[in-house]
């Protein structure tokens, strides 16, 4: 009834979390690994990127039970050594052993959990078995968590991004509206220019024809000379 309990509060939160994990679980099936063919946990994460959960597995490790977890270059397994895990440790300290892997658009996390009556599997210890189930399903709920708060993210990129375009449209706005200003004034310049051009024309003419009487003047002299 315990674990009914848990797992119908589990989806609860799987739901609250998001869309992304709703799908995630756990299954059981003996693989290969770097100690043999042993019992493993594998937990599914439709929607996670194998390179965020990578990340994010060693820190949340550290966080919950404080192990270190180191990557293994050889194996390229990651270990998380003599821990406990409440629970699933039944007294003792258990050695872990952990790879993820890409799987279609999500990844996979699979776990190794050695402890000294052999590998966490629902054949050994089922009551401990379903203890490193709940262990993954919180790990699942903070991935969904990281990938919230990773969605976040890009929607505040997205908002800086459009507040950023919208100050170049409120720069622009702002040109546009002095090369009006600059036009405006030109323009009136210009029109103060040709009414002084207008009037400076008038003005000529009449030089020109008080200049033509005085050619004319001179020339009827010149007649009568």
């Amino acid at each position: 009834m315990k674990d009914l309990f848990f797992s119908f509060a589990f989806l609860c939160l799987l739901l609250l979390a998001g869309s992304q994990v709703v799908t995630a679980q756990v299954t059981n099936q003996t693989m290969t690994m770097s100690r043999g063919t042993n019992e493993a946990l594998i937990l599914e994460l439709p929607s996670a990127d194998d390179k965020m959960v990578a990340k994010l597995w060693p820190d949340w490790l550290k966080d919950t039970y404080k192990v270190k977890t180191k990557k293994n270059r050889k194996t390229k397994e990651m270990e998380s050594l003599n821990f406990l895990i409440p629970g699933v440790s039944a007294g003792g300290k258990v050695d872990m052993y952990s790879d993820i892997k890409g799987a279609g658009t999500g990844s996979e996390l699979i776990v190794w959990i050695a402890t000294p009556d052999g590998y966490i599997s629902p054949n050994m210890d089922v009551s401990r078995y379903v203890e490193a189930e709940k262990m993954l399903m919180r790990f699942a709920l903070e991935v969904g968590r990281e990938q919230l708060r990773l969605e976040v993210e890009e929607e505040e990129k997205a908002l800086k991004e459009l507040e950023k375009e919208l100050d170049r449209l409120k720069k622009d706005k702002e040109k546009f509206e002095k090369v009006i200003r600059d036009a405006e004034k030109a323009i009136e310049d210009a029109r103060a220019d040709i009414e002084r051009n207008i009037d400076a024309q008038a003005n000529k003419e009449k030089e020109i024809g008080a200049q033509i009487e005085a050619v004319e003047t001179i020339k009827r002299k010149l007649k009568d000379f």
